[in-house]
């Protein structure tokens, strides 16, 4: 078995945007560093300014330099590509999601350390991988792994970011098995606090009880992880039946809809017929109401 401990830096953050730079560490079950692989590689489009801002690769820095395929840290990878190895990166979904533009799909089992932290340390500040490198005194680690590998270690580098990430990883491995990490990271994470917005830090079902109506705002918004979609998904049907539904917008905001169909019935006509962001939760609770009393 292998481990490889991956990152990438890219021409930018959107959809069209491709690597610029592949890097990794192939490590031994010892966690002995056995490969090191970091290519720069020519993009078939430009580095956004914004990108260069951050991780301060440049056009002249590329020139000449191969296409990600072609790379010797690209090719390898493929030949690494077994399900006997893992990978093990920091938000895995944007690196595979900018590998899979390259034509490769990971066989291997995945280790995400951003979704581990918000699994298991939800409120132990940022889950960004710069924050944990000060916040668990990582950076303690570096320098003697940096003499010994001859390289620098920058943020927002992706070889000084791998370097960063071996460690976050081998401090997980002290406190949660490799197999467990694994098993969490192969589907979706039921979180117990909510990881950002107007909420963060509050447990899913407390929020499901209080402020439902933000649950489903957050189901419904762009973009949305599938561990956050599972973790709302949970946290409502996890409390529906000790929940009383009210309305939480219009002229009839705090209402029940048993209350509304006494004075209004024709609003609750109106919302399951011409709303169309009117959540399946309450649609469904108008429409029992609207049955039950015809």
């Amino acid at each position: 078995m292998k481990i490889i401990v991956l990152d990438t830096e890219t021409t930018g953050m959107l959809e069209k945007d491709r690597i610029c730079q592949l890097s990794y560490l192939v490590m031994n079950e010892e966690f002995e560093i056995e490969e090191i692989h970091n290519d720069l590689c020519t993009p078939p489009l430009p580095i956004s300014f914004e990108a260069m801002a951050i991780h301060h690769i440049t056009p002249e820095m590329l020139e000449g330099e191969p296409t990600c395929v072609q790379t010797k840290a690209f090719k390898r990878l493929c030949e690494l590509n077994i399900p006997a190895n893992i990978i093990v990166i920091q938000n895995a979904a944007f690196d595979l999601g900018m590998l899979a533009k390259e034509g490769f799909s990971s066989q291997m089992n995945l280790i995400d350390t951003f979704r581990i932290l918000r699994a298991y340390y939800p409120l132990e500040g940022s889950f960004s991988l710069q924050f944990k490198r000060y916040q668990w005194g990582l950076y303690k680690e570096e320098e003697g792994l940096s003499q010994k590998l001859g390289i620098t270690i920058k943020a927002h580098d992706a070889l000084g970011d791998v370097i960063v990430l071996k460690h976050l990883f081998e401090r997980l491995c002290e406190e949660h098995s490799m197999p467990k990490m694994i098993l969490l990271c192969s589907e979706p994470i039921v979180l117990s606090h909510i990881p950002y917005g107007k909420n963060k830090g509050k447990k899913f079902v407390d929020v499901a009880h209080t402020d439902r109506q933000d649950l489903h705002y957050m189901l419904n918004a762009n973009g949305l992880d599938a561990d956050v979609k599972a973790s709302i998904l949970h946290a409502l049907e996890s409390t529906k039946e000790n929940v009383t539904l009210t309305i939480s917008f219009g002229k009839y905001a705090g209402k029940t809809p048993e209350e509304v169909l006494e004075i209004d019935r024709n609003y609750l006509l109106w919302m399951v017929n011409k709303m169309d962001n009117l959540n399946a939760e309450l649609k469904e609770a108008i429409e029992k109401v609207l049955v039950a009393y015809p």
